[in-house]
């Protein structure tokens, strides 16, 4: 099965557009933040910002899945948006969500659709990814039911769905296959090409700039940072409480301007004080606002370097600050695993960080039932914060 790199009127070959399931669907209510413990659901990646790269086949799209996502997803269901806003058959929002029980597929096959949606996708790949067999883990079902109300979910929603997959995973040598479901019967199967041998993950990759990790938890890893890292938290941890000594004003730019100068050229280096000098700014909204400003504009990147490198110097709660805005840079560049977590450490730290929870309102897409959030994804939270900040500014990345 391939799917066409420029827009065609008729039906990619092998694959016939699914009409909509003659029964109604069941309104979804608008995604609720999940129960203490349970795996998240990740959110859209790429995006404006992110890689739209003209893809050629499966194969391609099964092996930029990770590049995409920023690790090798297992027991999860991957919807990768196709031709979302400017048109053409192109790659735009990938979301990854936890295979559910038997019991909520219905429900969590109709949210993930509905946040997929608020890019605006004409049509969308859908995959289940098992993950390795080992002794410990054996062969395990297909999981069809997932496919069948996926496919429903983007039926209903007006998106037309190209493929519905099965893959053992999304390494190198997987094997893969087409769901045989009416209106798909195909018998497309094959395994997933190495990245390096699809111009299309390869050129991904080369966008989004970062290795791909082996899992989820390794990206949360990322954000503790090592030993030196935990062993600056205790020492900062141990400190009174700072004093707001900088703002938004002259004071809050030049500590930005030499930290931002410092990451452009490659030697951005957090000793204890300029961590301390850091954990002071954040104290004061305007220091916030104008942080946040340059997560909009051409300084982003340098921005996202300081960031990180805050979360993981910072103790707790202040560390939940640049966690927010580290957020606010992943998921504007199309980075929404990354966005995640990084919300997740924020809201964890604090729970009423109002940039974090902006972030998380974005990446989860959350709206009322049957409407479209102008605010989902990447492009809904620009044109959110640029709003806020023409309008006074957060003023709640407290």
């Amino acid at each position: 099965m391939t799917i066409p790199a420029q827009p065609d009127p008729a039906a990619p070959p092998g694959i016939r557009p699914v009409p909509p399931p003659a029964d109604p669907p069941v309104p979804s209510p608008a995604p609720a933040r999940p129960r203490p413990g349970a795996a998240p659901p990740d959110p859209p990646a790429g995006g404006p910002a992110g890689p739209r790269l003209r893809l050629g086949d499966t194969g391609e799209v099964l092996a930029a899945i990770p590049v995409l996502i920023g690790f090798h997803p297992e027991d999860s269901l991957v919807l990768v948006a196709i031709g979302g806003p400017g048109g053409g058959r192109r790659v735009g929002l990938t979301l990854r969500v936890d295979l559910p029980a038997p019991h909520q597929v219905r429900r969590v096959c109709d949210e993930a659709v509905s946040v997929l949606s608020g890019d605006g996708p004409a049509e969308a790949v859908a995959v289940v990814v098992r993950g390795a067999r080992t002794p410990a883990r054996p062969a395990r079902r297909t999981r069809r039911d997932v496919a069948v109300a996926t496919r429903r979910a983007l039926g209903w929603a007006g998106i037309v769905p190209l493929a519905v997959l099965w893959a053992a995973g999304t390494r190198e040598g997987d094997r893969w296959s087409c769901y045989p479901l009416p209106g798909q019967v195909c018998d497309c199967s094959g395994v997933v090409p190495g990245p390096a041998a699809t111009p299309f993950a390869a050129a991904a990759a080369v966008l989004e700039g970062r290795a791909v990790l082996p899992d989820r938890a390794a990206v949360r890893d990322q954000l503790a940072g090592g030993t030196t890292d935990r062993a600056r938290r205790e020492r900062l941890a141990a400190d009174p409480p700072p004093p707001v000594d900088v703002s938004g004003g002259p004071a809050g730019r030049t500590l930005l301007d030499a930290a931002l100068a410092d990451a452009a050229r490659g030697r951005l280096a957090i000793d204890d004080g300029s961590a301390r000098r850091f954990r002071a700014a954040f104290g004061d909204p305007a220091f916030r606002d104008e942080a946040l400003r340059r997560c909009l504009g051409a300084q982003a990147p340098h921005a996202e370097q300081l960031w990180a490198a805050l979360t993981r110097a910072l103790p707790a709660p202040g560390r939940a600050h640049p966690a927010a805005l580290l957020a606010v840079c992943a998921l504007l560049r199309g980075d929404g695993p990354l966005a995640a977590l990084a919300v997740e450490r924020a809201l964890t730290d604090r729970p009423d960080q109002v940039l974090a929870a902006v972030v998380d309102t974005s990446l989860r897409g959350a709206t009322t039932p049957g409407e479209r959030s102008p605010y989902a994804g990447p492009g809904g939270l620009r044109r959110l914060l640029t709003a806020m900040l023409g309008t006074g500014g957060p003023g709640g990345s407290r």
